[in-house]
């Protein structure tokens, strides 16, 4: 990692979980610690554990010794001022950071890039709109930085354990997490349709899980920031958004079991020759349904999918890797497909056990240098 920094002040550690390569060996080789540990247990086979064990093991050094941690994840790059960037958020204050996370394989194929064009849409929109409203953003597993007090104390244990280190650091510690988006991490996006349902079904099965048994405890913060002085108006609606963003997959779910059914069942009845009737506006018929579908459709896919997705690539091309526009202008058309294929995945993990499955990893690397 060719990044700006000196190199007295970092220690780069890698944790090596279960590996059966050679992991430890040639991060040893550059000059990294890793510690090595072995875990058998089916249950515990996801990064949550090798982030408990790992900070179980920095717990023994003597107090002091690291101020802060980046993760990142094996296979990521970062950009050169990526340092730099965490440094000067952590001497503004910053105590829970989010980094910009960007696609280090955007051309390998259309599901890398859609992938990577979903990112950059919630870097461009989601976070810098919430960092705008100074409300919190959702730590990312492989683009955070945390302060040591609360990383070495690590209790996010789910399958979806950053939304739930996001959740337990705003609940237990009033914490919330800001957005640093001049620091850049690259990571490796799925380049199969395979690898990128078994990803979504892990995250689908734990985020469900994580709103019931914790994110919908910040409903209850957000009422008691209400009418609580002392709670800053913006706490109070990271509490309400991130009830919301927990919320998202039951919600998903609720939608195409309850609203797609309804309304096919309403266009085959009216289709057929009969109205239905809407208190207090009148009875309709099938082209009043029609239209309204196809209406509220257009809308979506145009608001939703195509304005945001195109206005984050537009505003983030000099950042983002190119070397074959057509894949990212066949991305761009086709981008509702991947939505519904990814929303159904992740769907469907809610009713599996959302087990940690091997992905197979794209030999694409980057410049990271300007």
């Amino acid at each position: 990692m060719k990044a700006k920094y000196p190199e007295d002040k970092k220690h780069v550690i890698v944790f090596c979980h279960n590996c059966t390569d050679r992991t430890a060996e040639i991060a040893r080789a550059h000059g990294a610690r890793t510690i090595e540990f072995t875990d058998m247990n089916p249950k515990h086979r996801k990064a949550s554990y090798c982030m408990k064990l790992g900070m179980e093991e920095l717990c023994k050094d003597p107090e002091g010794t690291y101020e802060y941690f980046l993760f990142i994840d094996a296979d990521n790059q970062i950009d050169e001022n990526y340092y730099l960037a965490c440094n000067d958020a952590a001497d503004s204050g910053v105590l829970l950071g989010r980094t910009f996370e960007n696609s280090k394989n955007f051309n390998d194929n259309i599901i890398s890039c859609m992938t990577g064009l979903w990112y950059l849409r919630d870097n461009s929109i989601a976070c810098n709109a919430r960092s705008a409203l100074n409300l919190g953003c959702v730590m990312d597993g492989c683009a955070s930085m945390v302060k040591a007090e609360y990383a070495l104390h690590w209790d996010a244990m789910s399958s979806s354990d950053a939304l739930e280190f996001t959740l337990n650091r705003l609940l237990k510690d009033e914490r919330k997490v800001e957005y640093i988006s001049e620091a850049m991490v690259y990571e490796d996006q799925p380049t199969t349709l395979s690898d990128m349902c078994k990803r979504n079904n892990r995250m689908g099965g734990g985020l469900n899980k994580l709103f019931w048994s914790t994110g919908i405890k910040c409903f209850e913060k957000f009422f008691a920031g209400l009418f609580n002085p002392k709670v800053k108006f913006s706490m109070t609606m990271t509490y309400l958004d991130m009830y919301c963003n927990s919320g998202s997959i039951p919600a998903s779910l609720y939608a195409v079991a309850w609203f797609v059914p309804y309304y096919v069942f309403v266009l085959i009845y009216t289709g057929l020759g009969n109205t239905m009737n809407i208190v207090g506006v009148g009875q309709f018929g099938i082209r009043y349904y029609v239209t309204a579908v196809i209406i509220v459709v257009v809308a979506v896919l145009f608001v939703f999918f195509y304005y945001q997705i195109l206005f984050a690539y537009l505003v983030n091309r000099r950042k983002v890797v190119v070397t074959k526009k057509w894949i990212v202008v066949v991305s761009i058309l086709f981008y509702p497909l991947y939505i519904l294929v990814d929303m159904g995945s992740i769907i469907a993990g809610i009713f599996s056990k959302g087990k940690w499955k091997k992905l197979k990893r794209s030999k694409t690397k980057i410049s990271t240098s300007k």
